[in-house]
């Protein structure tokens, strides 16, 4: 459980500097070269969730976020580190997005942020999703790379790990 405990801590504390660093430095609307041609910064805030689904809905999106907080608490409590080293990695990178994005959106609820703030644009991935969709790919954050992550790494626990343990 501390392996948790500490990964879970430093996405965190990694999540929310990142998300200040982009409020303290980076102005609304303009966007910073960090690596040339690999990655920018910019600053935006989403009220919704991907791709803005539920745009405005901060409330509705806050609870449901603390909900999915709440239970993957309960999956990694039930949980043996030893034995599912790859699910466990999973649960911990998922509830790290979560509920990074959770505290974001609670601090738009009580008016202290505009919503998740996101910064970071993956110039390569936008230029890929431009040629097939003729639109940007969503600006994102750290939060967001733990969530999706979590779940690709999830789906290949459920895929090719599962069934091995429970076979034994």
């Amino acid at each position: 459980m501390w392996i948790t405990l500490v990964v879970l801590g430093g996405l965190l504390v990694f999540d929310q500097l990142t998300k200040y660093l982009a409020e303290l430095l980076i102005q609304k609307g303009s966007e910073v070269t960090l690596i040339p041609h690999l990655l920018n910064a910019t600053l935006t805030y989403n009220t919704g969730a991907a791709w803005s689904f539920l745009s405005n809905q901060t409330w509705i999106l806050t609870v449901i976020s603390f909900i999915a907080s709440v239970v993957l608490v309960y999956f990694l409590t039930k949980n043996d580190w030893k034995r599912k080293k790859c699910y466990s990695t999973a649960i911990t990178l998922m509830l790290a997005g979560t509920f990074g994005n959770f505290i974001d959106r609670f601090f738009a609820c009580v008016g202290m942020r505009q919503g998740v703030v996101d910064m970071i644009i993956f110039k390569p991935l936008d230029a890929l999703w431009v040629a097939m969709t003729k639109s940007s790919f969503p600006i994102f954050n750290v939060a967001d790379m733990c969530l999706v992550i979590g779940i690709i790494i999830l789906a290949i626990d459920i895929l090719f790990f599962q069934e091995r343990r429970a076979n034994k």
